[in-house]
């Protein structure tokens, strides 16, 4: 029988060759592009197997959509533990925006360069963003419930829950086109998200130019 010692040693060299891989892969996916990286050349620069590199994922698109699932855990949680009675899309857009600039800034296992080629492909690589819709609606499912429960209504009942949820995905979409043209590259994505939020809750009905 393996001593406790003895298996937390293993998980821990686990976790590292499995942080290895998505170094080696995003590293790849900026250098060469997505399409040209090859399962071969993630794991040579790691010094393993294909084999071994399947051990830990099913595919290059997993690389990037683990993170997607990091990143919800993540907006759940915080979600969560916003201030009860404020108002359910301030409190969305705090604990996304809170999040995702924890991303951009090192938190996760992201830094500023993986965050951006990680939003690029969720966004504009045809395989990685079937695979990312696959995905999203279980996560919506989750984020429905959550709002749901702080706002102390049925979600099979009330539609308000899956509406606010609803408002996520648009406002990332609005914030990537937004953020994708911008010249100066050191503007963050959650800046840009943060400003899509503030006019949504600001409210979208502007006026018409009169003729």
């Amino acid at each position: 029988m393996k001593e406790p010692e003895e298996l937390g040693r293993r998980e821990r060299k686990k976790l590292m060759l499995r942080e290895a891989l998505i170094e080696s892969a995003y590293n790849l996916f900026e250098e060469k592009g997505f399409d040209e990286t090859r399962i071969e050349d993630i794991t040579d620069r790691v010094d393993v197997s294909s084999r071994t590199f399947f051990r830990y994922f099913s595919s290059k698109e997993e690389v990037v959509l683990d993170y997607q699932e990091v990143e919800h855990d993540e907006v759940i949680a915080a979600l969560k533990v916003r201030p009860a009675g404020e108002s359910i899309l301030t409190s969305l857009r705090h604990a996304v925006v809170e999040v995702v600039n924890g991303c951009e800034l090192g938190s996760y296992g992201l830094d500023s360069n993986r965050f951006r080629v990680l939003k690029h492909l969720i966004r504009g690589h045809p395989l990685v963003c079937a695979g990312n819709l696959e995905r999203t609606q279980v996560r919506k499912t989750s984020l429905i419930a959550v709002i749901a429960s702080k706002m102390g209504v049925d979600p099979e009942e009330d539609i308000r829950p899956g509406v606010v949820a609803g408002v996520l995905e648009f406002a990332n979409s609005a914030a990537y086109d937004v953020w994708k043209d911008l010249e100066d590259s050191s503007v963050l994505y959650s800046d840009v998200l943060d400003d899509i939020f503030a006019m949504i809750e600001d409210g979208l009905n502007y006026s018409c130019q009169a003729e």
